[in-house]
């Protein structure tokens, strides 16, 4: 390497480094906490300083002459991609799969159906295998469910007057009546249910993720019905209720 691109890149390394202290710093610093703590020569960081104030990196107070960072960091910090709700959902979902062992999703509402937009499939050899862009209605579903019960009265009451049950098991609800009665049970439980009423051999649990009042999706489990047992209902009530509080709150941080 050339002695000049050597600088050149050495003085990169010098502004990125007075970005970065400059952004953790608890108060916008001056220019001799700048030099004692990076070590930066007076004349190289004068220089530094006024090529980052002059393309907006920094900004400096005229009645302090201290910095701060400037608008063209925000500018750059917005188009930034930011990770889809799936990938920062992902994880949590690996960690419940593989607390209790089954598979299970991310659900948000599309319209009357909800839609897988992450799932963890598990590793036991009877296993339900829930797709990604997969969309189920919400009376059937256990995640569907959960949406019903997130709506206001007056919504509830459009959403019984159009919907029409289609038959998908021998399990689904036909009636009108039990699902509003079921909606009921959600709303008091914050658990939803689905037995059979999707996937003939399957119980699904679903529960509601929420952050700051907002409602964002439901996460659920789909167990072999075998496997479906009282005590192994406790448990995934108590997972699943670990599980919300962790994805609301990154739902929230990324917010």
């Amino acid at each position: 390497m050339k002695l000049s691109q050597t600088a050149a890149v050495k003085s990169l390394d010098r502004g990125l480094d007075i970005l970065e202290y400059v952004a953790g710093s608890s108060e916008p610093p001056s220019f001799s906490q700048l030099m004692a703590s990076l070590g930066i020569p007076r004349s190289s960081l004068f220089h530094l300083l006024t090529n980052l104030l002059s393309r907006n990196f920094l900004a400096r107070d005229p009645k302090t002459d201290r910095y701060r960072l400037g608008v063209e960091v925000v500018e750059i910090a917005r188009k930034v991609e930011r990770p889809s709700l799936s990938d920062r959902i992902m994880p949590i979902l690996h960690q419940l799969s593989a607390e209790v062992r089954e598979t299970c999703g991310f659900y948000v509402q599309v319209g009357d159906s909800v839609e897988v937009v992450a799932s963890a499939i598990s590793t036991q050899a009877l296993s339900y295998t829930m797709k990604v862009g997969a969309h189920a209605p919400l009376y059937a579903v256990s995640a569907g469910k959960i949406v019903l019960s997130q709506l206001r009265s007056e919504e509830l009451s459009q959403y019984l007057a159009r919907v029409t049950f289609a038959r998908i098991t021998p399990n689904t609800f036909r009636s009108k009546g039990v699902l509003k009665k079921e909606v009921r049970s959600v709303k008091a439980t914050g658990f939803a249910y689905s037995r059979e009423e999707f996937t003939l051999g399957i119980t699904a649990i679903a529960i509601a993720v929420r952050s700051e009042a907002k409602f964002n999706g439901a996460i659920n489990l789909a167990v072999p019905t075998a496997r479906f047992t009282p005590d192994r209902d406790a448990v995934f009530r108590d997972a699943l209720r670990r599980t919300a509080r962790i994805a609301a709150k990154e739902i929230s941080r990324e917010l």
